[in-house]
């Protein structure tokens, strides 16, 4: 690029600090530390080296490993940290170096900058210059996550086009590498414990990268060092992280199905329950009570008879049960039993309710087709009788 500091300000907004990638890198170290206890010098390569973190991790492991980058931005940033890095092509490099030269060859987040071909070149060149054992690691974005495959790959410009996983190790497998491990990398921490997944957990937060590390042959002793970190699972796939969400939603269904017919259920157990009252002859033998209550209610809302004493509701809350009562043969029969069993409490009914008879003026007086009716059923004819008059009024 024309702006020397362009792609650098990039790295730093889009893929992360220094200390971060660093820190991210450390995940190679079991591959790689092995190797030093069967080759002193274990020289490797880095392409593509951008700012220098592997190879400042490499420095620290006791790894010597140079850098090879085209962009100067980054190269004058390594040197600035006294890292061993020079300008140059990446398949040039890989072309001038010896055959069996190498324990290391590394490429971070370059294999999407090549055309396929060179992609293919740059794999059997590595597979070339390495020693029996040596490693090629290639590290890319990874298309497996939604977001990373159609939207976040693009945000750099001279990315060329995402490689699928399969893709890639498979490129290794058939350019001869004896041993081929995928890495799925930079899940968000805990991901894979969420009991809540949401749809966008689905689409993001599968591993955003992935890392194919490839182990030359010939080297049985080497490669077994090496075994426990080949062995080792890595990261998130697209297929783990949708099981889980699909098994979190069907065991929300089935919660919710669970408790609806624990609803249903107790709904059931209601109903038989009122029935059964209903049907009781406690339900049957009391109904006058409730009807009490409702007449008193209904009875008491009218103004004239809210003004009376309690002792005059009294009786004309009578007067009224009495003409229920009447007008009912079989309830009118057992009063009369239950009555001729306390002649005192007939007497006082009888007399409460002649007394009432001349305060009929407290209530409204009912008319001979309302008279079968309750208090209640009274008070609504009164409201509708009143509101179709006052419809009238305002209508002539």
């Amino acid at each position: 690029m024309a702006d020397l500091n362009f792609y650098r300000a990039f790295e730093e907004r889009h893929r992360g600090s220094q200390e971060l990638i660093k820190s991210r890198l450390e995940i190679y170290l079991p591959f790689i530390l092995p190797l030093k206890q069967f080759d002193i010098s274990c020289q490797g390569i880095d392409l593509g080296c951008g700012r220098g973190e592997w190879l400042e991790l490499m420095q620290e492991n006791g790894i010597d490993v140079r850098g090879v980058d085209l962009d100067q931005g980054m190269l004058d940033a390594a040197r600035r940290r006294g890292l061993n890095v020079s300008q140059g092509d990446a398949i040039e490099t890989l072309k001038s170096v010896a055959s069996e030269s190498q324990m290391l060859v590394s490429a971070f987040h370059l294999a999407e900058h090549l055309p396929f071909d060179l992609l293919q070149t740059l794999i059997n060149e590595s597979l070339r210059i390495l020693k029996p054992g040596g490693l090629l690691i290639l590290e890319t974005p990874n298309p497996e996550n939604i977001v990373v495959g159609t939207a976040s790959f693009y945000l750099d410009p001279t990315h060329q086009r995402p490689i699928p996983l399969q893709l890639l190790s498979f490129i290794a497998e058939y350019s001869g590498f004896a041993k081929v491990k995928v890495l799925r990398l930079q899940e968000p921490i805990g991901i894979a414990d969420n009991n809540e997944l949401t749809l966008m957990n689905v689409l993001n937060d599968v591993s955003q990268d992935y890392a194919v590390v490839a182990q030359k042959g010939n080297a049985p002793k080497v490669i077994a060092a090496t075994v426990k970190a080949f062995k080792a699972n890595y990261g998130l796939s697209l297929e783990s992280i949708a099981n889980s969400y699909d098994q979190q939603i069907k065991t929300k269904i089935y919660q919710a199905e669970v408790k609806a017919r624990q609803a249903e259920n107790k709904a059931h157990q209601a109903e038989v329950a009122l029935i059964a009252i209903n049907n009781s002859l406690s339900w049957r033998l009391t109904e006058p009570l409730r009807m009490l209550g409702r007449t008193a209610k209904s009875l008491f809302r009218f103004p004239k008879v809210a003004k009376l004493k309690s002792k005059e509701k009294i009786k004309l809350l009578l007067t009224h049960i009495k003409l229920y009562v009447s007008q009912r043969s079989k309830l009118r029969r057992m009063v009369f039993v239950v009555l001729a069993k306390f002649p005192a409490l007939e007497g006082y009914i009888r007399r409460a309710t002649r007394n009432a008879s001349s305060r009929r003026n407290a209530f409204p007086p009912v008319a001979a087709e309302l008279a079968g009716l309750t208090p209640r059923a009274r008070l609504i004819y009164a409201d509708l009788k009143a509101a179709r008059q006052n419809h009238n009024k305002e209508n002539f």
